[in-house]
């Protein structure tokens, strides 16, 4: 039985170990040059050729803008007006007194930075038109530069070119890259940000790879085994008890048994509760609420255990369930407190002596069920 538990602990780990393994994979490998450009630092931006900016941390001194181009906002439909987030405009990177349109030299590009930067980015356009030459006003951003994606974003940024411009696909395929900087005024936090994602992203690889090994060996019993140990019962004495065990729920999930009350058996964790360390069980329900509205009913078992810090909390799948395992306990463990009640709940916590002088040292911990007395271990 304990073989059969290992693996289905290890086929019912599965599927999530293999889903960390694949969301760490995810978030590693599309934040990996983000966070190799964090660790890195800012890239100054003037620095590089067009073929260069793409993925880069950069640290920008804007002093020629050449327009805008788009503005970004939310619009509120109680009161139709639009508040404006963002705007975008137009850049360039490389040298731009340069003549030959190579790789080497300048290429347009866009710049998205927040509204309150909007008017010094109006005064570098109004100087560059007003005297042709870079603005001695420069303006320092910190952002990284993206690729467009085939958006309504970048939709904006082509027709500005091919039908405003009335440029030839050619042209701006020569002139233009399908990139911007996105400003952000608290680069720093950035920073991290990719650095968090791309060392979590690994962290969940190798917690999903730790998952699959834990399954194989049989690890996921460890709790399960420490449970019954710590009562004292032996491995061939518990797989006899799990299978004479009573069974409930449609895949026999739960299971009483003469030693144990075992849960969680179709799990990758299951656990056993030793039926003579009981104190008190009780029917828990919990009803959940979303925005005041009733969205469900949970039923659970709670089981207190002489010896463990912690109760066990039996999820069963209705209120009958739950009143059917009450019922065999309250009739097979005559020491175990079953119902609840505040004043159980209060000389619980404040009188424990006094709640185990109920039942749990008033009777002999044996099983009372014609036929069910408690074997040796």
């Amino acid at each position: 039985m304990l073989e059969e538990l290992k693996k289905k602990g290890f086929k019912k780990s599965l599927p999530l170990s293999i889903i960390l393994i694949i969301v760490g994979l995810v978030l590693a490998i599309y934040n990996a040059s983000s966070a190799f450009c964090a660790l890195a630092g800012y890239a100054t931006f003037e620095d590089l050729k067009p073929n260069q900016v793409g993925g880069k941390l950069v640290e920008a001194d804007i002093n020629v803008v050449y327009e805008c181009y788009l503005e970004q906002g939310t619009k509120n439909t109680s009161t139709n007006r639009t508040t404006i987030n963002y705007y975008w405009y137009i850049i360039s990177t490389g040298d731009i007194y340069a003549t030959d349109f190579d790789e080497d030299n300048y290429r347009y590009m866009a710049i998205k930075v927040p509204r309150s930067l909007g008017k010094q980015m109006d005064a570098i356009m109004d100087y560059w038109y007003s005297y042709g030459m870079p603005a001695s006003d420069s303006l320092k951003v910190t952002g990284k530069v993206k690729r467009f994606w085939p958006d309504k974003y970048y939709d904006y940024f082509h027709d500005l070119f091919v039908d405003d411009y009335e440029w030839s696909e050619q042209d701006f395929k020569d002139n233009v890259i399908p990139y911007y900087i996105d400003v952000n005024l608290s680069m720093d936090t950035v920073r991290y940000g990719y650095l968090f994602l791309f060392v979590g992203g690994v962290a969940l690889i190798l917690w999903g790879i730790i998952r699959i090994i834990q399954g194989a060996n049989g690890s996921f019993l460890k709790r399960f085994i420490g449970d019954y140990q710590t009562a004292g019962y032996t491995d061939s004495a518990i797989e006899s008890d799990i299978a004479s065990a009573t069974c409930y729920t449609k895949h026999n999930d739960i299971r009483i048994g003469k030693l144990c009350t075992y849960y969680g058996m179709n799990s990758a964790i299951p656990r056993a509760i030793p039926n003579n360390k009981m104190m008190w069980a009780y029917q828990n329900t919990t009803t959940h609420r979303t925005n005041g509205v009733k969205t469900g009913t949970t039923y659970s078992v709670m089981v207190y255990v002489d010896g463990f810090k912690n109760s066990f909390n039996i999820g069963v799948p209705d209120e009958s369930t739950a009143q059917d395992i009450l019922k065999k306990m309250n009739e097979i463990f005559p020491w175990v407190v079953v119902g609840y009640s505040d004043d159980l709940r209060k000389m619980f916590n404040k009188d424990r002596a006094q709640f185990l002088q109920l039942r749990y040292n008033a009777v002999e911990h044996v099983a009372v069920e014609p036929g069910f007395e408690t074997p040796n271990a």
